[in-house]
């Protein structure tokens, strides 16, 4: 019985951390985002529920199903595929219109630093959260099922957040984007929380790198790591469905051998039917030029190349230059004025 008790003891310690870290990052993001946004004063409350929160909108009538429908434009849900320093988090920052709001689920800190290195003066518009929940005393850095609760709790901040802002009398800030950076990272704690929440084969982080093949068993049983990374696109979808811009960004994830060689070929590192949901795709990549002889003239061009494209079938398979750097002379930015929408 002693063994027994000390089990649950031990049990009882872990469900005590999970619950505390939770209360720490609600009330982070409460602190950073705000509470629920909020109509004027007197505004007309009929769109809303009878508990008053629009995330549960009023029930329609039979006649009101297939009424003329008046929405926002659909917003655009794009995918940025490149390496590190490739102007990925820049060109969706430089789309932003003054006055309006860009929501970051910051997984690799690339927004906050770009945000205060390029745009001081609007800092209150870009909104970079960190989604990473730390542990207190753990040989893994991370709580990995809190931050899943984390990220999924932002995204349905950002839809609610989105879902008032359409009505009469709203006059807070406006979400015109939201951006994930390093959604590979997401993709990892989507496949962390698989083996330690619902499969129940690792403690931690660290565990689940340990013979993850072995721990999964059943080989459909990849299908729940699936299912987590997505529950943050489903809110992406219902996002756009409310005019809002959101792109994910991410690395490539080089092909290699058995005994480490690489093959030449690569693919984007996020969950692989990932593409099938995004509306459109762009790579970004960097290039040193040479002059006719070989030698490099110290300019390095950034280029992004649209290698999907359902809104703008005129820019599928092109390419527009982003930014020019140069070894002696100041940089030039033109940005990619095709994701641009007031």
């Amino acid at each position: 019985m002693s063994g027994f008790k000390a089990l649950k003891d031990k049990e009882q310690q872990e469900e005590s951390s999970i619950e505390k870290a939770s209360k720490d990052w609600k009330d982070s993001l409460e602190k950073d985002l705000g509470p629920a946004p909020a109509l004027e004063k007197n505004a007309p409350l009929e769109h809303m529920h009878e508990n008053h929160n629009p995330m549960y909108p009023k029930e329609k009538k039979a006649s009101e199903w297939f009424a003329e429908e008046v929405a926002p434009i659909t917003g655009e849900f794009g995918g940025l595929v490149g390496a590190d320093g490739t102007c990925k988090t820049a060109v969706v920052f430089s789309s932003i219109p003054e006055g309006q709001c860009c929501l970051v689920v910051d997984f690799d800190g690339g927004g906050a630093k770009i945000r205060d290195s390029f745009y001081a003066n609007r800092r209150s518009e870009f909104k970079c959260q960190n989604p990473w929940v730390m542990q207190d005393a753990a040989r893994t850095a991370y709580n990995y099922p809190a931050t899943h609760d984390k990220v999924m709790a932002i995204g349905r901040k950002a839809l609610e957040w989105a879902q008032v802002q359409t009505k009469n009398g709203y006059e807070g800030e406006r979400l015109h984007t939201v951006l994930v950076t390093a959604v590979d990272l997401w993709d990892s704690v989507a496949s962390a929380c698989m083996f330690i929440e619902d499969l129940g084969t690792a403690p931690d982080g660290i565990g689940a790198k340990i013979e993850p093949h072995q721990k999964v068993g059943m080989r459909f049983n990849w299908q729940i790591r699936s299912t987590r990374f997505h529950q943050l696109t489903s809110l992406c979808r219902e996002l756009t469905r409310f005019g809002i811009n959101v792109y994910y960004e991410t690395h490539w994830k080089y092909e290699q051998t058995k005994d480490g060689t690489l093959t030449g070929n690569k693919t984007p590192r996020w969950e692989k039917q990932t593409a099938n949901y995004l509306h459109t795709i762009i790579e970004l990549a960097s290039d040193k030029t040479r002059d006719e002889e070989g030698r490099l003239t110290g300019e390095t061009r950034y280029e992004a190349t649209f290698t999907k494209s359902r809104s703008h079938p005129n820019l599928l398979n092109k390419t527009r230059l982003v930014m020019t750097t140069y070894d002696e002379a100041d940089h030039k930015w033109h940005g990619l004025p095709e994701l641009k929408r007031e």
